[in-house]
């Protein structure tokens, strides 16, 4: 039978959920204080990150319990190299520093061994961004007048609707019981992830040059 685990799992994430949201470089950087830089700086970490995950995924697609999720469509590490690529290029950035908070996460990853586990990044991050992908998007366009080619990674077209995606991902986590997963193990690999998120948020901060605050 279901379960009412994608419920638990917001809500025992929630409090990191809103603190690394709330981090001062995310809410710098939405609020147009920052640069295109700093955006570029920010999806440096997330080509390590994205790479790290993405290679994991396809390791573990077959597994019964992690399947269900396994989505080529939602993979971005590919558009995030493109974009990478587009926004060097303007900025005359060849390659931008990448955080030791950023290698403790990929390394994390690395080293993760059951799909319970794997799951939980899984939905940290691509939940997180088809929930305010778009938003991103535009305010990266807004703000710091970086062009669509260089904002790919938030284009989920390929899946449609992100609401009714998103509902039937989390009523696939619902069934993680029914096919055999470990509700428990995903919730605490839940909660590393999000610190994990946060450490990196805090560490790129050192990377940014103070007269980039407007």
């Amino acid at each position: 039978m279901p379960s009412d685990f994608s419920r638990r799992l917001r809500e025992t994430t929630a409090t990191i959920h809103t603190d690394v949201e709330n981090r001062g470089f995310i809410i710098d950087l939405m609020e147009g204080r920052l640069d295109a830089r700093a955006y570029a700086l920010l999806l440096t970490q997330y080509e390590v990150i994205y790479d790290q995950l993405e290679r994991r995924s396809s390791e573990f697609r077959d597994d019964p319990v992690f399947a269900p999720f396994a989505d080529a469509r939602l993979d971005r590490h590919a558009r995030i190299v493109d974009d990478l690529e587009h926004l060097q290029a303007v900025l005359e950035t060849p390659g931008l520093p990448v955080a030791e908070a950023t290698r403790r996460y990929a390394q994390r990853l690395s080293e993760l061994r059951t799909p319970e586990e794997l799951l939980a990044h899984h939905y940290t991050r691509y939940l997180g961004d088809l929930s305010g992908g778009l938003a991103i998007g535009a305010l990266m366009a807004k703000h710091y007048r970086i062009g669509p080619e260089a904002l790919t990674m938030w284009d989920f077209a390929d899946i449609g609707k992100t609401k009714p995606y998103k509902d039937a991902y989390r009523s696939k986590l619902d069934q993680v019981a029914a096919s055999g997963g470990d509700e428990d193990l995903i919730l605490a690999e839940a909660l590393t992830a999000f610190e994990l998120n946060g450490q990196v948020l805090n560490e790129i901060v050192d990377f940014i040059p103070s007269s980039s605050a407007a």
